[in-house]
């Protein structure tokens, strides 16, 4: 329809931002021509940027029942929708306007929004992608583009999008951050550390880029330089909670035990409502044996979204200690398998009239051996989302300190009933010893934890005396052809298909020498005596910053590096002290 003066007028005032005059001539046009769908659609941008919702609501209405066809209605009205949180109307509005123009923009770029905020991932990457066939230099798209390839588990092509965002923009801080984080999940750390100091070097960078070039720094073992970085960081975002808990985990890492309680408590005062940091305080205060306030405090991971702590949502009400006379309970063993064999000592103390266990189907065997002077039922771990028999209430494993004994001193390990196949054996054999050197790939500090080489192993290979049978899982075909060269080295890992399995395997050893892994927690609950090496960097909490010997596990010698990453100098000493006759 072409516009007449007064609809060219009421344009013209808008295009000039004059909203009132511009309304005023809108309104006069229409009692003029009541049936000018472009003048109906003009008038509700005029309501709408002077902040009459509803107004612009029924204006772009009546422009849609007089045109079908009339321009950037449908489009209003989805911008309209969103605004007002009714993202389905919305979603309709954006894909209407897109029939009547597929290429509009505007519309594919807040359908993506829409559908990537909705977590449709796959819909809103075609939504990114056919806007940058519109506009290939895009910069949002782009960047929409590569978090939906990250949602969808591709990293590979986020990085490529990320990569064209920088070449199109050197300084886009989105850009260099987030590409930053593929490199660290990577563990390509210098690209990650050049890609954060560009970001830094930025007009007044946001407390993300400190905080990541902080965790990255911790990740890779340099507490030093992640301190004074956070200090900065913290100059800058003085009420940034994340950076104080950040400070709070390099000071532990340091051993500075009260700047590192302080930070932490920091960060808990400026943002209360964040489970994590309460949480961090608690492995702290647990990791020194301040029991009460530490399993407290560890509560909060109860509190953060079902799913991102490793456990469900589960409908019945949360036991908190009361009598259990009478009442169906239901565990659930969270998180890992260690930690599942480091709380099950406390089932014995429960009395429940009946319990419903939920484990990882590896333990169930093994659990099943607990000898509980109660009705028990085991379930294997599906999904966080299985389904439940009916109960009474339930409880989660690491919360099980805080109701029954804050102090584990006082509850010995779980006593798994196992058949030693060890019995009659003679007296003069050689001694027998397991040997794990790394752990599980995934846990985020495995590459502090786990050895680095298994040639490392060579001054305990080459002990006389001694028989090593591996336990490690898997064993990579270069380990094996390197570890076949030592005639007292044995695979003992085939058939270790669950814990019941491993703990008889155990059983026919005089003790196991591992890294921190699930197998220390059982070799050490079956009362085997256990060489746990720890790493200096990312020592897990339930083993403390000092000492040799767990409160968790009698039979366990804890043996630390004395700096960060020399295994080399660890492995020397235990190497001496097993060539010591046996006590």
């Amino acid at each position: 329809m072409n516009l007449s003066p007064l609809a060219l007028r009421a344009a013209t005032l808008l295009a000039e931002h004059n909203l009132p005059a511009a309304l005023q001539a809108a309104q006069a046009c229409l009692q003029a021509e009541p049936d000018n769908a472009p003048v109906w659609n003009l008038l509700g941008v005029c309501a709408a940027r002077l902040g009459q919702g509803e107004l612009a609501e029924q204006c772009w209405q009546q422009a849609l029942q007089l045109d079908a066809s009339v321009a950037d209605a449908h489009y209003n009205l989805g911008c309209l929708y969103a605004e007002t949180g009714r993202p389905e109307r919305a979603e309709q509005h954006y894909l209407a306007e897109l029939q009547r123009q597929p290429d509009h923009p505007a519309s594919l770029g807040n359908l993506a929004c829409l559908l990537a905020d909705g977590g449709r991932p796959d819909a809103a990457q075609a939504c990114w992608e056919a806007l940058l066939r519109v506009q290939p230099h895009d910069g949002a798209a782009l960047a929409g583009l590569a978090q939906c390839h990250q949602q969808r588990g591709n990293p590979a092509a986020a990085e490529a999008c990320w990569e064209q965002l920088l070449q199109q923009d050197p300084h886009h801080l989105v850009a260099l951050n987030n590409l930053a984080l593929l490199h660290q999940q990577q563990q390509r750390w210098a690209q990650a550390d050049s890609l954060l100091q560009h970001a830094l070097q930025q007009p007044d960078p946001p407390a993300e880029i400190w905080l990541n070039q902080a965790n990255g720094l911790l990740l890779q073992g340099k507490a030093e330089a992640a301190h004074a970085l956070l200090q900065q960081g913290i100059a800058h975002h003085p009420a940034a909670a994340a950076l104080h808990d950040a400070l709070g985990m390099a000071c532990s890492e340091l051993r500075l035990a009260d700047a590192a309680e302080q930070a932490l408590r920091t960060a808990v005062q400026l943002a209360p409502q964040q489970p994590r940091f309460r949480q961090n305080l608690g492995y702290l205060l647990l990791s020194q044996q301040r029991w009460e306030e530490g399993w407290l405090l560890l509560e909060a991971r109860l509190q953060r979204a079902p799913g991102s702590a490793g456990v469900p949502q589960i409908a019945s009400p949360r036991w908190q200690g009361e009598a259990l006379a009478g009442k169906h309970l239901l565990l659930w063993f969270e998180q890992g398998l260690g930690d599942a064999l480091q709380f099950c000592r406390y089932l014995p103390l429960l009395q429940p009239a009946r319990l419903t266990v939920v484990c990882r189907p590896e333990l169930l065997s093994l659990l099943q051996s607990l000898q509980l002077d109660y009705p028990v039922d085991w379930l294997a771990m599906q999904r966080l989302d299985m389904d439940l028999p009916a109960h009474d209430c339930h409880v989660f494993a690491m919360s099980l300190p805080r109701w029954l004994a804050a102090d584990p001193a006082s509850v010995a390990p779980a006593r798994f009933v196992m058949q030693s196949a060890a019995s009659g054996r003679p007296a003069t054999r050689p001694r027998k010893l397991g040997l794990v050197w790394r752990g599980h790939a995934r846990h985020p500090f495995d590459h502090h934890r786990s050895l680095p080489d298994v040639r490392l192993l060579e001054p305990l290979l080459t002990l006389p005396g001694i028989e090593w049978t591996s336990l490690q899982l898997p064993v990579q075909a270069a380990e094996q052809q390197w570890l076949a060269g030592f005639a007292n080295w044995q695979a003992g890992e085939n058939g270790l298909d669950d814990l019941a399995a491993t703990a008889a395997v155990l059983g026919d050893l005089d003790g196991l020498v591992t890294v921190d892994t699930a197998m220390a927690h059982l070799a050490a609950s079956l009362g085997l005596p256990t060489w746990l090496l720890l790493s200096a960097s990312h020592t897990d909490w339930r083993w403390g910053w000092q000492g040799e010997t767990s409160v968790w596990y009698p039979a366990m010698r804890l043996r630390r590096q004395q700096a960060a990453g020399d295994w080399t100098g660890l492995i020397s000493r235990l190497a001496a002290e097993l060539a010591q006759p046996a006590a």
